[in-house]
């Protein structure tokens, strides 16, 4: 029932979330509900540069007009600091094979698309395991984008003021 009070959606960033229920007429709220997924239209748009499997330049950027793509990442972050974001962000068990070998490639000449950095990745994994699992740049691709995009920075900040607000 679109006159049901009993749910006010919000269109806003997580970080946000205390401007947002003042801004709605509240001082408190009785629950809080959190979509933290990502947009399957961004990620399916060749175009944008989320894609393992269509060329494109990287990029993987959710808000075009933020200074931080994934050919920044990808071509100027330390080797120490792509095995973390892989590991942490895409849980690879390989992060620091797939950094080494970035650092490698990109001293040749910095990676530029998708599907180069998806020819890196899956040369950094050992045969037997690219047979299994989906595309071994899956997890890669995961974790660049989450840092790329700061996915998980609001999320502390969001649980904290929202729990103010119960």
């Amino acid at each position: 029932n679109i006159n049901d009070t009993r749910l006010i959606t919000v269109k806003e960033n997580f970080e946000n979330i205390e401007s947002a229920v003042k801004a709605a007429g509240f001082e408190s709220v009785d629950g809080i509900i959190m979509d933290l997924g990502v947009s399957s239209h961004q990620l399916d748009v060749a175009e944008r540069g989320f894609s393992y499997i269509k060329d494109a330049p990287l990029d993987m950027r959710m808000d075009q007009t933020a200074p931080l793509s994934a050919y920044d990442v990808v071509n100027g972050y330390s080797e120490r600091d792509l095995i973390r974001i892989l590991r942490d962000y895409g849980e690879e068990k390989f992060a620091s094979k797939i950094a080494a070998k970035i650092c490698a490639k990109r001293n040749e000449k910095p990676i530029e698309t998708t599907l180069e950095l998806a020819d890196v990745v899956a040369s950094a994994i050992p045969a037997k395991f690219r047979v299994t699992g989906g595309n071994p740049a899956k997890r890669s691709f995961q974790a660049i984008r989450i840092e790329v995009n700061g996915e998980l920075d609001c999320i502390p900040k969001a649980i904290e003021e929202g729990s103010k607000l119960l």
